[in-house]
């Protein structure tokens, strides 16, 4: 088998994790969201919004005014810059440059060209002004649209029904969380030895690998010489110069470490199926679990194991009209020592429990019966059919159930 398909219990409970976190993460981003927006719509306050819009738009009107004049002047001193250029000489006439008009003309369309550098400058100063402006405008817009549209009646009912949304998913990834970190430690030590098993086979086939090459070289050796340098080379890395050696000696382990393997899967695999039981309802054979090997022990074993179970699901014990006799009372004695938070049962006179055992359990799919009966002649039951039959041991003076992890003295 697969190990990833023997580990499909622990895996799927490690995404439902991840799922749950992430659940939890997004509605506690939605809730703070939430609680952002309606302090927002509070704290808004749309006719001081609005008068802010009033004194933006009127620096709008007088900085386009401004640009609309700078663009004006610009124009203008770009065509007296042109018209002063067309006068300017080559520096090669030399009897023209250096007369006193050319040096007044040289003069004139530095100023000018300063001058409208300034201009150009101051444009695109009142350009970036106006533009910061207008998106200022936008930006407070759109704030009093989504004020306006805000519904905050329905946004305050979503915040309320997103808290105790959030907590219950808490409370279910904090219980998730636990059950995972038991399932992990439980089987820690299981995977743990099965990386370690896998680990070493890799490193085996890996030097089987190494010696084969080391093999086809001394089939292909020329002389004694090469084949002598192959023999050395494979003492250094493995101990040995025979690659025969090494490979059959890899070969045993192998062989001994693939018979583990499955093994050490199967009890992977049956720790899990145990955590993936859910049991809603546990009937125990009574008559059963007042023995232990041939000495009839009493109450005992069933007193120790329905207080060791504690309430973790619903209890019936079911016993042969025999038990009246042998435990010398009557139906209500065996109730009374058993107590009242277990529904006790004694069926009638020489009519055997199992099939009244059998019948109460295929009522419920989350019903598993504790008996060391085989059940053979039931094999109809779905209770029988499903596996839902739990074995137990009563040695040494313990009451053993592995399906539930319980060793409790009797």
């Amino acid at each position: 088998m697969n190990s990833i398909d023997v580990l499909e219990p622990l895996l799927r409970r490690r995404s439902r994790v991840d799922n749950l976190t992430a659940k939890v993460r997004a509605l506690r981003g939605r809730y703070e969201e939430l609680q952002r927006s309606i302090a927002d719509y509070r704290a808004f306050e749309p006719e001081i919004e609005k008068a802010k819009i009033a004194n933006l738009e009127i620096i709008t009107t007088d900085r386009s005014r401004q640009i609309a004049d700078q663009e004006v002047n610009k124009e203008n001193l770009k065509r007296k810059l042109r018209v002063i250029n067309s006068d300017k000489v080559s520096p090669l006439m030399v009897w023209k440059y250096f007369t006193a008009e050319q040096d007044q003309i040289r003069s004139e369309a530095k100023r000018l060209t300063e001058q409208l550098a300034s201009t150009n400058q101051c444009l695109q100063e009142d350009q970036e002004t106006l533009f910061k402006v207008r998106a200022q405008i936008n930006s407070i817009s759109k704030r009093i649209s989504d004020h306006e549209n805000f519904d905050l009646n329905t946004s305050e009912k979503w915040l309320s029904s997103l808290g105790p949304e959030i907590e219950h998913l808490k409370a279910e990834l904090a219980a998730d969380k636990v059950e995972l970190m038991h399932i992990e430690a439980k089987i820690r030590p299981h995977t743990s030895e099965l990386d370690r098993l896998k680990s070493e086979l890799a490193t085996l086939n890996a030097d089987i690998a190494s010696a084969d090459r080391f093999e086809q070289g001394l089939a292909s050796a020329s002389n004694g010489y090469e084949s002598a340098m192959i023999h050395e080379e494979c003492e250094k890395k493995f101990e040995t110069g025979s690659p025969k050696q090494v490979i059959k000696d890899r070969e045993r382990k192998i062989r001994s470490l693939e018979n583990n393997v499955p093994k050490l899967e199967r009890r992977i695999r049956d720790e899990l199926q145990k955590v993936e039981r859910t049991i809603g309802h546990l009937l125990i054979d009574g008559n059963n679990v007042c023995y232990e090997g041939q000495s009839f022990i009493g109450l005992r074993a069933v007193s120790a194991l329905i207080k060791e179970l504690g309430g973790r699901f619903k209890i019936s014990v079911v016993f042969d009209a025999s038990i009246r006799a042998m435990l010398k009372t009557d139906t209500q004695g065996v109730e009374r020592a058993l107590g009242d938070t277990v529904n006790t049962y004694v069926v009638p006179t020489k009519m055997a429990a199992d099939e009244y055992l059998l019948k109460l359990a295929d009522q419920d799919s989350g019903a598993y019966i504790l008996s060391n009966d085989r059940f053979a002649e039931y094999h109809d039951y779905s209770v029988v059919k499903s596996d839902r039959v739990c074995r137990f041991l009563i040695a040494e003076g313990k009451l053993m159930v592995n399906d539930f992890d319980i060793s409790v003295n009797v």
